[in-house]
């Protein structure tokens, strides 16, 4: 091995894992990507997921000729990862890996570090599922929700989804109000009326036939666009229920009187109308008393990893840096 020192970041979801080395002076060196490592995605859970993890990082390491004993520092962000016992089930396996000065944390916080330009912030994740991590000015961290419904999880873009069927079922069976997002939803489903609306969700959406991002596209922002009330207010409460998360982690931690929100996720980046975020803006800082900026998340999540693995080699995050590992993991 050369007088190079290395890191590695690893951005692990349900679908795709990627793993990134570089060496201390920013430069890339080698990347794989491999298949799910959150262990909720499998069966077998963590046993079925290890192989795929292990091959990962031997196959990013021995392309740059190196083993794991010999990082600076690395940084796993990994899906599934939500309470204690999870992570240090997954700390002793990269202990067996040979992994030394590592961290283990859940994926939402990768956020924060890619970017935050001070560093230190929230970041809140809303794609397939949603949760927030926050890292505050003191270096604490904690993570709100990933953690089920009884917890408060919305269950990202399925659970807005869900809002959307509720309110039209509702309009006809739950003696809820008239909504236009009903006409909507019998075009895209292609169906004449209400009688076949179950039959249809069952059919469509519940096989994925017709996406969460179809029903957001095609009916729910449409609706709110035209100013139907039972779709605003839809998009409202689960705004709410998002700002209660990010709230609530910040009002946890200390981060003086501004916070930095970073948004993560298609069901938030990709929104068909500002309403979803202008609201949860206003509502966060309501509840937390704070300024709150909203950053859309443009870089890749490893960034952040690669960036918190530095850090762990005690390398200065100066911003030429942090604009060269973003320059490499871009080519």
């Amino acid at each position: 091995m050369s007088d190079k020192r290395y890191v590695l970041g690893v951005d692990g979801g349900g679908t795709k894992t990627d793993a990134f080395l570089f060496d201390t002076d920013g430069r890339r060196v080698a990347h794989v990507r491999g298949g799910a490592t959150n262990h909720e995605t499998y069966e077998g859970g963590f046993e079925e997921m290890k192989p795929v993890f292990a091959q990962i990082v031997a196959d990013v390491c021995a392309e740059a000729g190196v083993a794991p004993p010999d990082l600076a520092g690395t940084v796993c962000g990994l899906s599934g990862i939500d309470v204690t016992s999870q992570k240090l089930r997954m700390d002793r396996f990269m202990d067996e890996l040979g992994f030394r000065n590592y961290r283990i944390i859940n994926d939402s916080f990768l956020g924060v570090k890619a970017a935050c330009p001070k560093g230190y912030g929230v970041s809140f994740v809303n794609g397939t599922g949603n949760s927030v991590g926050g890292i505050d000015r003191r270096g604490d961290w904690l993570q709100v929700g990933g953690t089920g419904l009884h917890f408060g999880d919305l269950n990202g873009a399925s659970g807005m989804s869900g809002k959307v069927i509720l309110a039209v079922f509702s309009m006809f069976y739950r003696c809820g109000e008239p909504t236009s997002m009903a006409d909507k939803f019998f075009r895209l489903l292609g169906i004449g009326g209400p009688a076949e609306f179950v039959e249809a969700v069952y059919d469509q959406v519940y096989t994925e036939k017709v996406t969460n991002k179809d029903i957001a596209d095609e009916v729910l922002y449409p609706a709110v666009n035209e100013g139907d009330p039972v779709a605003v207010r839809t998009l409202c409460e689960i705004a709410e229920q998002f700002s209660l998360g990010i709230a609530g982690c910040i009002n946890n931690l200390d981060f003086g009187d501004e916070v930095d929100v970073v948004l993560i996720g298609s069901a938030t980046l990709k929104a068909g109308s500002p309403l979803l975020v202008d609201t949860i803006r206003k509502r966060v800082s309501e509840l937390t008393g704070k300024k709150i900026s909203t950053i859309p998340m443009t870089v890749p999540p490893a960034c952040g990893a690669l960036l918190w693995a530095m850090e762990l080699a005690g390398t200065e995050i100066t911003p030429a840096l942090r604009e060269k590992v973003l320059s490499e993991l871009k080519r």
